[in-house]
């Protein structure tokens, strides 16, 4: 069985992302949040949950963002401009660690808004170390 890891958190950065869709221009903050480590043997896996923040030059008003209503055609995107890669480092085991959030998709709902006038947008990742 695989067990809980303690270690010591040395450094998170916010991964940043200018989107280009043929409505709006977007910024995307990703902040990345580890909550565990595990590990098996040698071999160590981390959680990583992402919070995400996204902006637009066209705030509007729009049906509020749901899991159950994100059924409509994403935006085409025209442009990703990736600013700022996100990623932790910490140490354990007297090791450090270098953890990159790899971005695989990016999909906008321009139909549907949150309470700020940005619209919904999901983000896949895939953490590497």
């Amino acid at each position: 069985m695989s067990e809980v890891i303690n270690y010591a958190l040395q450094e998170i950065q916010e991964g940043k992302y200018k989107i280009e869709t043929d409505e709006e221009n977007l910024e995307l903050i990703l902040h990345p949040v580890l909550l565990k480590v595990f590990k098996k043997d040698d071999k160590y896996s981390f959680v990583v949950r992402n919070i995400i923040s996204v902006n637009t030059d066209k705030p509007r008003f729009g049906p509020l963002c749901s899991s159950n209503t994100l059924n409509s055609r994403p935006a085409r995107i025209r442009k990703t401009e990736v600013l700022k890669e996100p990623k932790i480092v910490l140490k354990m085991d007297e090791k450090i660690f270098n953890i990159i959030i790899n971005v695989t998709n990016i999909s906008i709902y321009p139909e549907y808004r949150d309470s700020f006038g940005s619209p919904c947008v999901m983000v896949s990742t895939v953490v590497l170390y």
